[in-house]
């Protein structure tokens, strides 16, 4: 019986070495996990179903340890900033290229469509207007600015796009925000920290906070979120005074 035996196994190694080499490895390991008579040769005749069902089991429990994986550190990531660095150099999501006519700089030169001076832009409300305060019971902080008809004549972003993208003014660390009444904000402090813009109403945002970015980098989509009549971009200069934000007249930074 026994030289039958080893007949056998010299016919199988002969005849399929590999498949003599999986039997010995599969009847090995199960006799170790399960010590008990014959248990390996049963699994080893029906070893493809069980490696099939292993190999599952593997793929599947390592696809879990992945997912819960990223679920656990996403946060983490957020909060040290690793994943706003990553977009940084990576690139922002937006697929809006940036325009390189933005002078990168701590200091805004430009309006936020683009173009020189205010070529671009159409004012709806100046800054502290009078007529504003008398319509609507406040302050107004900033400018209101639409498109001009040179904009969608001339705009290289527009043109390719069909979106009427806004785009940072200077370099600078982003801060997003939704305000008091629902504007999709995006503020940009300067490297220096002496000087904030700040730009509200979006339809669509493509930064997020933590982000460093520099001027002509898009940021987002004009829209009329929040307090707004209309579609239109609000745009804000403050510069520190003291351990408090000044805001200031922005057509004075416009060239």
């Amino acid at each position: 019986m026994e030289l039958l035996k080893k007949a056998n196994k010299i016919h199988n190694f002969a005849h399929d070495p590999l498949e003599f080499v999986t039997d010995v490895i599969v009847i090995a390991v199960v006799n170790f996990i399960v010590p008990i008579p014959l248990v390996g040769q049963v699994v080893s005749r029906f070893k493809k179903p069980v490696l099939l069902t292993l190999a599952t089991v593997f793929i599947l429990g390592l696809f879990i340890l992945l997912t819960l994986g990223t679920v656990l550190m996403t946060p983490l990531l957020m909060a040290s900033g690793t994943v706003s660095r990553v977009a940084s150099i990576f690139g922002l999501p937006s697929g809006v290229a940036a325009d390189t006519s933005f002078i990168e700089t701590s200091v805004p030169k430009q309006n936020p469509f683009g173009g020189t001076g205010l070529t671009y832009t159409n004012i709806t409300a100046y800054f502290m207007d009078s007529a504003y305060y008398l319509q609507f019971g406040k302050s107004h902080t900033g400018i209101d600015l639409v498109p001009s008809a040179a904009y969608f004549s001339n705009s290289e972003s527009y043109k390719n796009t069909g979106k009427i993208n806004i785009f940072s003014t200077i370099n600078g660390k982003v801060n997003y925000y939704i305000d008091s009444e629902g504007g999709e904000t995006v503020e940009i402090t300067n490297n220096e920290g002496f000087l904030k813009v700040v730009f509200i109403h979006f339809s669509s945002v493509y930064v997020q906070s933590g982000d460093i970015i520099k001027a002509g980098t898009p940021i987002g989509i004009m829209g009329d979120t929040g307090f707004a009549t209309g579609a239109h971009v609000h745009y804000e200069v403050r510069t520190k005074d003291g351990d408090s934000w000044q805001a200031v007249n922005p057509l004075g930074y416009i060239q």
